[in-house]
């Protein structure tokens, strides 16, 4: 699939959205961006409506009656009148989509094309979903630092604005921030959102801001992964080189010991990535930098999966 705005600088654009083939617009048409879990609305002491991942706002109280769910108590208005009420809410349709999107110097690497790529097309597909379905889409990049940022927003000019600042950012610095980004994310979002991050994850301490950020958002994450790092050459020194910080390291890839070492570290990586995201509650999706991605995101964004048709 290739975009006339793909990567970039190199690539300027002025209509954004008449650069994108036919193909990948429709698309956009089989995608729902909506989260798995279901919220139960209390309205009038029954279960309204139950839908996913749009959220709830709360608009008023009633006395408490029996049968009523404590949960939804307002336990301040308790502790003021000394008499029981119940919270009401009503169903909030318009979706907040963040993408956060890591432009780490490891995201450079991939064959056929690097993960930065991968994941540049991905989030610009995602946002695409988001304005068909009247969204709200921001967008928070990272790499040692975060930014640029972009907050949530909505219509063709905020969105093709998003999508050609996606195709400016380039793979940089010397660490990944993940952390950093996730405290970045819970800072700029003042209500439930779906956050959809798009990383490799090789970065450190992240499991535990992500808990947190999980723990009142919506998360999807997209684990981006290139075959040869699994998969080392059967034979010949190979010269591994860590991109962020500058090591190298000269392997003997004719070793099958060593190589089968080497695997099973990167297996084990990947394995405790899933760990800690199936931990943390959030959804997985693997995008590998070869081959055709959208079976995986159909899997988790297809509008079989409760999304609006």
């Amino acid at each position: 699939m290739r975009w006339c705005v793909r990567y970039s600088a190199r690539c300027r654009c002025r209509d954004v959205a008449g650069s994108l083939p036919p193909s990948l617009l429709r698309q956009v048409r089989t995608l729902a961006l909506r989260g798995r879990r279901a919220t139960d609305a209390l309205l009038g002491g029954e279960v309204r409506s139950v839908f996913r991942g749009t959220g709830m706002e709360f608009t008023d109280v009633r006395p408490y009656a029996e049968g009523d769910d404590v949960r939804h108590l307002d336990w301040n208005l308790l502790a003021r009148t000394g008499h029981p009420y119940i919270k009401l809410y009503t169903e909030t349709r318009e979706l907040t989509v963040l993408l956060v999107v890591d432009r780490s110097a490891s995201t450079g690497i991939g064959d056929p094309e690097p993960k930065s790529a991968r994941a540049i097309e991905v989030a610009a597909l995602l946002a695409l979903v988001a304005l068909q379905q009247q969204d709200r889409v921001g967008l928070l990049a990272f790499a040692d630092e975060v930014g640029p940022v972009i907050p949530p927003g909505r219509g063709h000019r905020h969105t093709f604005g998003l999508v050609s600042r996606l195709f400016d950012l380039e793979p940089s610095g010397k660490e990944t921030d993940l952390a950093g980004a996730l405290r970045s994310t819970g800072a700029l979002l003042k209500r439930r959102s779906l956050v959809v991050i798009l990383s490799d994850f090789l970065a450190a301490d992240w499991e535990t801001p992500l808990k947190g950020l999980s723990a009142r958002h919506e998360v999807t994450a997209i684990a981006l992964e290139d075959a040869r790092e699994s998969r080392l050459p059967r034979s010949g020194w190979v010269t591994l080189a860590g991109v962020e910080r500058g090591r190298r390291v000269l392997f003997d890839a004719g070793d099958s010991k060593a190589r089968h070492r080497a695997e099973a570290a990167i297996a084990r990586t990947r394995t405790a990535r899933s760990a800690s995201l199936a931990a943390a509650g959030v959804r997985e999706v693997i995008v590998d930098t070869a081959g055709d991605y959208l079976p995986a995101l159909r899997a988790a964004f297809g509008t079989g999966r409760g999304g609006r048709r």
